[in-house]
């Protein structure tokens, strides 16, 4: 039993084109002048493209993107990035979930992320749900909605008591068949590094679901850098990965630079091998970062 998949985050495809005064006169204004000032500047199109033809030719079989493809939640941005998705590729081989930067302000399903259904349907599913859950191969991917509005100047999600409630019945009914379990969120489940204002407000609960059922695996964006984490689960340490934006430029702070984690599980005789990849931009264009490889009993 084998799966390879990638891991990208934080694609933030280009600002649209044509905004009304009417779309700016709320919290979208901040994010409009922070792209026009700097943000267009480092979230760069060729970054991005040349990281989805690393991705391709290193032919995973799945692809996560773990949210934050927009920035203002225009609902001409979350065409385009209809658009981008169907580049990417098929449902099937594409699994998606929002961040923060799609719940800028509030835009009804239909011009949102409504619009990207086809790539976060749960298996056998025909509406759009969270948490919902895929299966490829051995691997379970239980992708989970932290996307909520929030005021100006603040980046905050929640998963709410409903979401955490489902998270721990699916995480248990997958405890016993024999797959291995990742979870997958924008926001970062510790409580560092990240701001208080860019936070997970309820990851605390989120940990102690966690601790109760155990998971193999959980991955996030949302920080722009990469980060190295650990939490605990019944039967030890559940390791949490989470990569810089997919579109971010070379820059002066180590680890900005945009990176994605190629996965790779398989299954042995006494439990699960988990391998990574990591691949960064460089001068001379994406290399490999880093590999590192884990034995884990099963659960």
């Amino acid at each position: 039993m084998h799966l390879s998949f990638a891991h990208m985050s934080d694609p933030h495809n280009p600002l649209t084109p044509n905004v009304t005064l009417g779309q700016l006169l709320n919290k979208r204004f901040l994010g409009y002048k922070s792209w026009h000032r700097k943000r267009h500047l480092r979230h760069r199109p060729e970054v991005l493209a040349a990281l989805l033809a690393d991705i391709k030719a290193a032919t995973p079989d799945h692809l996560i993107i773990s949210g934050d493809l927009t920035n203002i939640a225009l609902p001409d941005e979350f065409a385009a990035s209809r658009v981008w998705l169907e580049q990417v590729g098929p449902p099937q081989d594409v699994t998606v979930i929002p961040g923060n930067h799609e719940a800028y302000v509030h835009v009804p399903f239909d011009q949102g992320i409504g619009q990207w259904a086809p790539w976060m349907l749960g298996d056998n599913a025909t509406e759009v749900t969270f948490p919902f859950v895929r299966r490829r191969g051995p691997v379970a991917f239980i992708m989970l909605s932290t996307a909520t509005v929030t005021p100006p100047l603040m980046a905050s999600g929640t998963l709410g008591k409903q979401q955490l409630q489902e998270l721990e019945t699916i995480l248990e009914n997958l405890r016993g068949q024999d797959l291995f379990r990742c979870v997958v969120l924008h926001h970062p489940p510790e409580d560092h590094p990240t701001k208080r204002r860019k936070a997970l407000r309820d990851r605390a609960a989120f940990r102690e679901v966690l601790s109760r059922t155990g998971a193999e695996l959980v991955l996030h964006g949302h920080q722009h850098h990469s980060h190295f984490g650990l939490i605990n689960g019944p039967a030890g340490k559940i390791p949490v990965l989470g990569v810089p934006s997919a579109s971010m430029s070379l820059t002066h702070t180590k680890g900005d630079e945009a990176r994605w984690n190629l996965w790779d599980v398989r299954r042995g005789d006494h439990g699960w091998r988990l391998s990574s990849h990591a691949r960064g931009l460089t001068q001379r264009g994406f290399e490999t970062i880093g590999r590192w490889s884990l034995d884990m009993p099963l659960s």
